[in-house]
C-alpha cells in the first residue's frame, strides 16, 4: 500500500500499469505537500504525469456503461481543471503553500480507491466472462471431430 501524509494510502488496484502510475502521482502530491512552497515547475510536472495516466485509464473504461465512463471521464476533467487552475495562480501570484497539494492529494486518493479500484475491477470482470461460440460453431466442430475419426 502507498502511504500519503497524514494517514492517507492508496488501496492497490489490481492493475500493475494503473498502480504503478498511482505510485508516481501520490509522489509528486507528496514531494509538493511536504516540500514548502512549490510552484510552476512542480504543477506542471504533476499536471503532465496526471493527463498521461487519464488517458491509461481511458483505454480501459472500454469495458463501463457509458453513463459510469462519463462520470469518469468528467471526474478526470475536472481534477485536471483544478491543477490548470492552480498553474494560473502560480504564473501570477507565485509559489503555492502545501495546503494546496494536500487538496490534490485528498481527491486523488478518494478517487483512486473507490472509481479506480472500480475501473480495474470491472475490466478484470470483462476479461474473465467464458467465450461465447454459436450453436452452428459447435455443430460444425463435432462434424469435423467425427471426419477426423473416421480417417483414423
Amino acid at each position: 500500500m502507498t502511504h500519503a501524509p497524514h494517514g492517507g494510502s492508496l488501496i492497490p488496484t489490481g492493475s500493475g500499469v494503473i498502480d504503478a502510475e498511482h505510485g508516481a502521482i501520490l509522489d509528486l502530491l507528496s514531494a509538493m505537500a511536504a516540500g514548502g512552497p512549490f510552484g510552476l515547475a512542480e504543477l506542471t510536472a504533476l499536471r503532465h504525469e496526471v493527463a498521461e495516466h487519464f488517458a491509461t485509464e481511458t483505454a480501459e473504461m472500454a469495458v463501463l456503461a457509458a453513463d459510469r465512463r462519463e462520470r469518469h471521464e468528467q471526474a478526470h476533467r475536472s481534477y485536471l481543471a483544478s491543477i490548470d487552475t492552480l498553474i494560473a495562480t502560480a504564473e501570477g501570484d507565485g509559489p503555492l503553500t502545501g495546503d494546496a497539494a494536500n487538496r490534490l492529494m485528498l481527491w486523488f486518493i478518494v478517487h483512486s480507491n473507490t472509481a479506480d479500484t472500480e475501473l480495474v475491477e470491472a475490466a478484470r470482470r470483462a476479461g474473465d466472462e467464458p467465450p461465447m461460440i454459436s450453436m452452428d460453431d459447435w455443430l460444425d466442430s463435432l462434424d469435423a471431430a467425427d471426419r477426423d475419426a473416421l480417417r483414423s
